[in-house]
């Protein structure tokens, strides 16, 4: 602002030297030739002119004077060389410089590099602070820092209801029990209660990283227990399975992601049923929202023949790759996605079919996409999410940064070559849940009121007939 009042002002210190002159001398000259009046408007005119123009002079310098400060006070000599985004940066030298309030300098890149990532119309890219990135990366890894509970929101109760504690957890340990309601955040006098909070906003706070406590309120009963829970590393359950309460010879086999876990703890839910006479499979992909290409790879390598195309990526460059059955070894946190001779194939003569839902996405749907192409089981359920691209992570450490970006990279096809990108999948076998069945949750639907499952138990009991 100094740089444009200064320039205002050099109009009226030379005022006395250039203007009086100038003004007896037009005075002179044109009053013989014109009348007052349109002297006094070319007068005006003239004045408004060079106005404007010291106007202009002056802004311009203004923007160059804040531009030039803080490219000077907040960039490398690279980035003062050229920049990308230099509205960007007047707008932050404009709030640095004359902002009532202080700024949160972390706080200001976060917001613009999430909104970046939502301005670049891809639907699945997002920015992860550090904080967030490591949890990201433990969680694909199939370790959970926390307490170690699956849970959902129970609007009846307006409160988090505990579904399932793992095994070996800081909440097993701590004897928080499947069906505790989670009402507040928090303990003693501070705590808040879930329904002022919301649920997205009170499971954020739950949440955290290995070594630091979550604080909260259950009601058990008619009883109120306060939990400090020292949060650690946790084995996640990608995997449940059980027999089917309609049907005891029928193994039901949930799969509820794909992490770094999941072919193991596939194949000992599959092993362990089979063991104890189960012949007959349910595969339950619904509400499976995906996962990591080698552990699905690794699944589907116990179904299919060596050499057997499971998938197949084009890049945006039009690069085609295509990954097909094989004996591979893995070290360090893949090690559980390896695949041995004696693992391809095993599961290929089981009798099973693959129920799915409009929630079953991305590797899920691959799985379901490579049993029908292959024609290993009847598929039942409803159309299913339709994501047929692939995200990759990419740390920002490698550049100095803290967090991640995640992107889409490519666009991949099942052996039939047909993508479901944006179409979904449709089973062989159309059948839709009842409303209440709909607002149940998936973990508390007994097999009665499941006419998905019901469906697929029917399909083995034709089977017998015929």
């Amino acid at each position: 602002m100094a740089v444009f009042k200064r320039c205002i002002q050099c109009i009226y210190i030379n005022k006395q030297n250039l203007f009086l002159p100038l003004f007896a001398a037009v005075v002179s000259e044109m009053s013989k030739k014109i009348s007052l009046s349109v002297f006094i408007f070319v007068l005006l005119a003239a004045i408004l002119v060079s106005f404007m123009s010291a106007f202009y002079v002056a802004y311009g310098m203004y923007r160059k004077e804040l531009t030039d400060a803080y490219l000077e006070n907040n960039s490398s000599d690279d980035q003062k060389k050229e920049s990308k985004f230099p509205e960007l940066e007047v707008i932050d030298s404009i709030f640095k410089t004359y902002s009532y309030f202080d700024l949160d300098d972390r706080a200001l890149i976060e917001a613009v590099l999430r909104a970046y990532a939502n301005a670049t119309g891809d639907r699945y890219a997002e920015y992860y602070n550090a904080e967030q990135y490591e949890m990201i990366m433990s969680e694909s890894a199939g370790e959970m820092q926390g307490i170690g509970i699956n849970i959902e929101e129970n609007t009846e109760h307006n409160a988090i209801e505990v579904l399932n504690v793992m095994p070996d957890s800081p909440a097993l340990e701590a004897g928080l029990m499947p069906g505790d309601l989670i009402v507040y955040v928090g303990i003693g006098e501070e705590r808040e209660s879930i329904a002022e909070l919301g649920y997205y906003p009170a499971v954020k706070k739950l949440q955290g990283l290995a070594g630091t406590y979550a604080e909260f309120t259950v009601r058990r009963g008619d009883e109120e227990i306060e939990f400090r829970i020292l949060r650690g590393y946790v084995t996640t359950q990608s995997v449940l399975f059980r027999k089917s309460d309609l049907d005891p010879s029928v193994g039901v086999v949930k799969i509820l992601n794909f992490d770094l876990t999941t072919p193991t703890q596939f194949s000992n839910a599959v092993d362990t049923l089979l063991a104890e006479g189960i012949e007959k499979f349910v595969f339950d992909l619904r509400y499976n929202p995906g996962g990591d290409l080698l552990s699905i790879e690794a699944v589907l390598s116990y179904f299919l023949n060596e050499g057997d195309v499971m998938i197949s990526t084009i890049d945006k460059a039009g690069n085609m790759d295509t990954d097909v059955v094989k004996a591979v070894s893995y070290t360090g946190k893949y090690q559980g996605c390896s695949v041995h001779t004696g693992d391809i194939g095993k599961y290929r003569r089981l009798n099973c079919v693959v129920i799915v839902n409009n929630s079953t996405a991305s590797a899920a749907e691959l799985f379901t996409a490579n049993f029908r192409d292959y024609k290993l089981a009847p598929i039942v359920g409803v159309t299913t999410f339709g994501k047929g691209s692939m995200q990759s992570l990419f740390p920002l450490d490698y550049f100095g940064y803290e967090g991640g970006i995640k992107l889409t990279t490519k666009m991949y096809f099942p052996p039939s070559g047909e993508s479901y990108e944006g179409i979904g999948i449709t089973p062989d076998i159309i059948v839709e849940l009842s409303e209440e069945a709909k607002n149940t949750s998936i973990y508390k639907l007994a097999d009665k009121d499941d006419a998905q499952m019901q469906a697929a138990i029917k399909i083995f009991q034709e089977l017998e007939k015929s």
